[in-house]
């Protein structure tokens, strides 16, 4: 019976905590609905200064003294913590709960996720050389090449900064063949909206003005290349 009883109680601990782990929708309500809520990145301080959630507290995980530095918060109210994909931000959450702290919220996916989603950040440089594509010069665009390349993307979109080389070196490999149009989704909203692009990095491959495949997410330069030969020998 006591065996009984302690299985239990460990499956309610067990449900507990990966209940405490929110998708960044569920995340951001819960944050929201949380006027005493503690906000915390445990990425580098170079991390966070390239990019954070906003009203976000920089405790670094890899520190040695992080332990000690959870003195800073309130034990009584609230954590909501998160990393760059969500590693280092379950041990921090662990180490919290050992040390006394009932409520912490995990970011599920980190900062990688909650970008893609679009979510709003702080400490971002703004792109100056961000563009704005009409609809009428899209629509142009779209008409004068058989094959077209979308890739709706955002400087603070840690996945999309990373997928950008591949992107770069998929223009000079095709050349004339394949037109590739760089879409920033802070200078061109109504792009995102005419598209139903509601996660970044989106890449919408377009042959003869018809969309032909739509991918979300960072994609390998070997499944692009691919894509576009098919589509090249068709």
């Amino acid at each position: 019976m006591k065996n009984t009883i302690a299985l239990l109680l460990l499956l309610v601990a067990t449900l507990t905590t990966q209940a405490q782990t929110l998708a960044p929708d569920a995340f951001e309500q819960q944050l929201k609905q949380t006027p005493a809520g503690q906000l915390v990145d445990v990425r580098t301080p170079g991390e966070f200064g390239g990019g954070h959630l906003v009203g976000a507290k920089n405790l670094d995980y890899r520190n040695p003294a992080f332990a000690q530095t959870l003195a800073q918060l309130d034990k009584s109210k609230p954590v909501f913590v998160y990393c760059l994909s969500g590693g280092r931000s379950s041990d921090a959450a662990k180490l919290m709960r050992e040390q006394g702290f009932a409520n912490v919220y995990e970011l599920e996916g980190g900062y990688l996720k909650w970008t893609t989603k679009m979510k709003p950040v702080e400490g971002v440089m703004a792109d100056s050389k961000a563009n704005s594509i009409s609809n009428e010069q899209l629509a142009a665009i779209l008409k004068s090449n058989d094959l077209v390349l979308l890739d709706f993307y955002a400087p603070w979109c840690a996945p999309c900064v990373k997928m950008m080389p591949t992107i770069d070196q998929l223009e000079k490999t095709y050349g004339a063949r394949l037109q590739v149009v760089k879409v920033n989704a802070d200078a061109n909203k109504h792009l995102l909206q005419a598209y139903q692009v509601d996660e970044i990095p989106t890449l919408l491959l377009m042959k003869k003005n018809q969309p032909k495949q739509r991918m979300i997410g960072l994609q390998t330069a070997a499944v692009l290349n691919e894509l576009i030969e098919q589509n090249l020998s068709k």
